[in-house]
Parts: C-alpha cells; sequence; structure tokens
C-alpha cells in the first residue's frame, strides 16, 4: 500500500511521494511508479539536492506531509453568543 510521507514541490504542483533509502540518497516514489511497479524516477542526494532520471532539478522542494486537521465543529454543535 502507498504510504506518502512527503510533498515533492514545483511551482506548478505538489507530487505526494514516499522516501525510500537507496544507493546514492533516497527515492522519492509517487503513487503511479508504486502501482506501476517501477524504479523511482526521482532520487534526493545528499548535498547535492533533487534529480530526476540523472538530472538536476531547479526549483523543487521536498516537504513533510501535512498534519490531518481535526474538523471544526458544526453550526448546530457551536453554543450562540451572549
Amino acid at each position: 500500500m502507498f504510504q506518502p510521507t512527503h510533498l515533492l514541490v514545483s511551482r506548478s504542483r505538489k507530487t505526494p511521494v514516499q522516501l525510500i533509502p537507496g544507493a546514492n540518497g533516497l527515492m522519492l516514489l509517487t503513487e503511479t511508479e508504486f502501482n506501476a511497479g517501477t524504479e523511482a524516477a526521482f532520487e534526493m542526494r545528499p548535498r547535492l539536492g533533487i534529480f530526476c532520471k540523472g538530472v538536476p532539478l531547479v526549483g523543487y522542494s521536498l516537504q513533510p506531509m501535512p498534519a490531518s486537521v481535526p474538523a471544526a465543529p458544526s453550526a448546530s454543535a457551536v453554543s450562540p453568543a451572549c
């Protein structure tokens, strides 16, 4: 089962990824790659940054998945102001 741990962020999109230790750093596995059983195209190398199939990527970053936020109480559950 795919369990994303981080978001791969570019200027226009946020892609959920799962971090997997690799030979040169961390492999960033997307859900599509996980379901297809293919190798990760993205990797993060220590002190070098994020790469896609060996090519350095500029403008990409890795962010932790946001924590789940509890749902706000419904209007009927809130007592009226006095």
